[in-house]
């Protein structure tokens, strides 16, 4: 076959074949050029073509992030607010109150109830173990070990996180990943998004939108087939460095030792901040605004507290509260001041006050074990 044959055979079938293996063109040579090998040319060609489409860089692109603390992170100090449509209880706020290295607890408010949620990190999943609704108080429930509300708990997110891959939660839902890697336009944003659609025994869906180091990001409830009758809530807004905000009514001993004042103060607790601390320092009277409400001594310590499974708060001091030198009808209005602060904080009647886990003992008042006192009100001015 002649060099000409060869040349124009070669560029029909690949131009940059041809450039490629007639290299001695370049180099001015007499002689005719060898037959390129097209056998050779065509398959690294072939290879370079479809490497557009099958190009490692694309394919991971596509791929979902499996980690899922991506798309369920354990976020600290940030509020975050959703608007809502559909109902007056479709706008909520979220704030994370305990982070540790395998849980995170939040506190969902809406307009109509505070509802506290404790999630679990499993190798492959993130599960809802807690559910506590009427909660407005903060309690670290991991260590109280007060019951849940919910009889088994709900998978949220399970791996593979890819399209279709679906589950059986114990508490008898149904999820499915029905999207990943959306594009969702929110008041804060384009973000990239996985889609859960979870249905219920009763026939209804949620469709739950989790963003890219976000978390949650939008809910949709459908009730029927109906979208108007769709209840959403969206996220609104993400504020940083913020802290959950408590209102707290304290009572302390007047100025003629006659009755209770009271004072409301806000008390404000970021992430990992037990409510203890801050009572604490509020009794003390250490707090802003807490200056002339001060009911126990600088050197009193609240040891711990905590709501019980029987509905009474145990709060237990150190030996320095009986060292307060009061009469015995200071002595008592005091201990009511401390009564009422902690038993409003927790809404509840009861509150059993020990010493290093003692009954209360002092010159004037002896406490019998287990005895409580109850909130009272009658020598509040």
């Amino acid at each position: 076959m002649s060099a000409t044959k060869v040349v124009k055979l070669t560029s029909t079938l690949l131009v940059s074949g041809l450039l490629l293996s007639g290299c001695s063109w370049f180099f001015g040579d007499d002689t005719e050029p060898e037959t390129p090998d097209t056998e050779e040319e065509v398959p690294v060609d072939e290879t370079d073509t479809d490497s557009d489409e099958d190009d490692p860089e694309d394919e991971d692109e596509a791929e979902v992030d499996q980690d899922m603390t991506v798309w369920f992170p354990q976020i600290e100090d940030t509020l975050l607010d959703y608007e809502g449509e559909g109902n007056e209880f479709a706008p909520f706020t979220r704030y994370p109150q305990f982070v540790k290295d395998d849980t995170l607890q939040i506190v969902e408010s809406t307009g109509g109830t505070d509802i506290v949620i404790i999630y679990e990190y499993a190798d492959d999943e993130v599960r809802e173990v807690f559910k506590r609704a009427e909660t407005y108080f903060r309690e670290d429930f991991d260590d109280t070990g007060l019951a849940s509300e919910q009889e088994d708990f709900e998978i949220i997110l399970q791996q593979p996180l890819e399209e279709g891959h679906s589950w059986e939660s114990p508490s008898g839902s149904m999820a499915e990943i029905t999207g990943t890697n959306l594009e969702k336009d929110l008041p804060i944003g384009n973000v990239l998004t996985i889609e859960v659609t979870r249905s219920y025994a009763d026939g209804s869906e949620v469709v739950e939108y989790y963003g890219e180091n976000i978390g949650l990001v939008e809910r949709v409830f459908r009730v029927d087939d109906d979208e108007a009758n769709n209840i959403s809530s969206t996220l609104r807004t993400i504020s940083e460095n913020r802290p959950e905000e408590f209102q707290l009514t304290v009572y302390s001993v007047d100025d003629q030792a006659m009755g209770l004042d009271s004072t409301l103060v806000t008390m404000e607790l970021y992430t990992n901040d037990p409510a203890r601390l801050a009572i604490a320092d509020i009794l003390k009277g250490q707090a802003p605004t807490t200056e002339t409400a001060q009911i126990i001594a600088d050197g009193v310590d609240l040891n711990f507290m905590y709501l019980r499974q029987d509905g009474v708060v145990h709060a237990d001091f150190s030996v320095e509260l009986v060292d307060m030198n009061a009469g015995s009808g200071v002595e008592a209005m005091i201990l009511q001041g401390i009564v009422n602060t902690i038993g409003e904080y927790y809404g509840v009647e009861d509150v059993l006050t020990t010493v290093d886990n003692e009954p209360y003992e002092s010159g004037h008042i002896l406490m019998e074990e287990g005895e409580t006192w109850s909130v009272d009100h009658s020598n509040v001015n």
